[in-house]
């Protein structure tokens, strides 16, 4: 019996795709790779999001070489992650050439902020959104969270006798997040309340903020962190806090991979996202929906200890999960309580 074979494309950010790489690999898979872009550079992944026409020969250039290297291998799945620049298309001919697989879409992003990828669900076998908005109102969307991965439930079960930080938060700086944060955090510190903070932003990025967005209107380039934080470095500093503070971005509904995250290394949440109640994870002791900025209800939060939750839940989030539902074509497994 020959290997069971598997094209990803997906964005290498913050090395989530060696983890998952690494996962279909136990199952059983072989795995070839490449990005979803055609660079990894600021100045292309800038112009993506600015004005993704600059870039249509050089992303069409990549699409070829993609094609050349692959043309002659056979996939039983094509597992496409957000799919940011390719075409309907692209992935016409990508069907063409690979007739015998699978095409599975996974969207890691709201569609607010990727339209066009609405019209590459209708071109793909099984297409999953970690956004149960766009899920419910967008036919052929299966409503699929985020994952967290083995090194984060290593965390979850360290034992910490004493932790740095009260709080910690790490993301990237979205004009509702950077509002936010710099009103809150220095109302927290002053009442003595450990914060670690990391705000990242692409260079070119923050230029076009300070120039067109006015959240970023007096914003200050030592504010911002012009390269991620690795996930060593992330990992280290989880382990020394007690609660992670998470800001959903206002243009999607569905919870961040920090979200999920927190829930592998068993730590308490802030977060703005209301839709957290949903969740058969949500426990009122460990995570805490902030809808008014009230500095007293965040004390008294972190104080409490956070309350195990059911492991059968627990373990239905982890990356292990993920990509059995992703080779096994499961839809929706009760992730939402029934009784929302």
């Amino acid at each position: 019996m020959r290997n069971k074979n598997i094209l990803y494309i997906g964005t290498p950010f913050f090395g989530y795709y060696k983890q998952i790489i690494e996962e279909f690999e136990k199952q059983g898979y072989s795995i070839d790779h490449y990005n979803d872009r055609p660079s990894e550079n600021a100045l292309t992944k800038g112009l993506i999001k600015i004005k993704r026409s600059l870039l249509n020969s050089l992303i069409q250039k990549y699409f070829d070489k993609i094609m050349a290297e692959t043309q002659n291998k056979s996939y039983d799945l094509v597992f496409i992650v957000n799919c940011k620049v390719f075409t309907p298309l692209m992935i016409r001919k990508l069907k063409d050439s690979q007739k015998s697989a699978r095409f599975v879409l996974y969207m890691w992003d709201s569609l607010t902020l990727y339209p066009n990828s609405k019209d590459l669900i209708p071109l793909f076998d099984r297409a999953y959104s970690f956004d149960s908005d766009d899920c419910d109102t967008l036919e052929g969307l299966s409503f699929l969270p985020l994952f967290y991965c083995k090194t984060y439930e290593n965390v979850g079960k360290e034992v910490v006798s004493e932790r740095q930080y009260d709080i910690v938060s790490v993301c990237t700086a979205h004009p509702n997040r950077y509002s936010i944060l710099k009103e809150l955090f220095p109302r927290l510190d002053s009442k003595g309340i450990r914060i670690f903070s990391y705000m990242f932003l692409n260079k070119l990025q923050y230029l076009y903020n300070k120039a067109f967005l006015p959240a970023f209107k007096d914003a200050k380039s030592s504010e911002f962190k012009f390269v991620p934080l690795s996930e060593k470095e992330n990992i280290e500093v989880l382990k020394k806090s007690n609660t992670v503070f998470d800001i959903q971005h206002n243009k999607q509904s569905g919870l961040t991979m920090r979200t999920i995250e927190t829930l592998g290394a068993k730590r308490k949440l802030i977060t703005t996202n209301t839709n957290v109640k949903k969740y058969d994870f949500y426990n009122e002791k460990n995570i805490l929906v902030l809808e008014e900025y009230d500095l007293n209800v965040i004390e008294i939060f972190l104080k409490h200890e956070y309350e195990p939750i059911d492991q059968d839940i627990y373990r239905k989030y982890s990356l292990h999960s993920w990509i059995e539902t992703i080779i096994s074509d499961r839809s929706d497994n009760g992730y939402l309580k029934r009784d929302f």
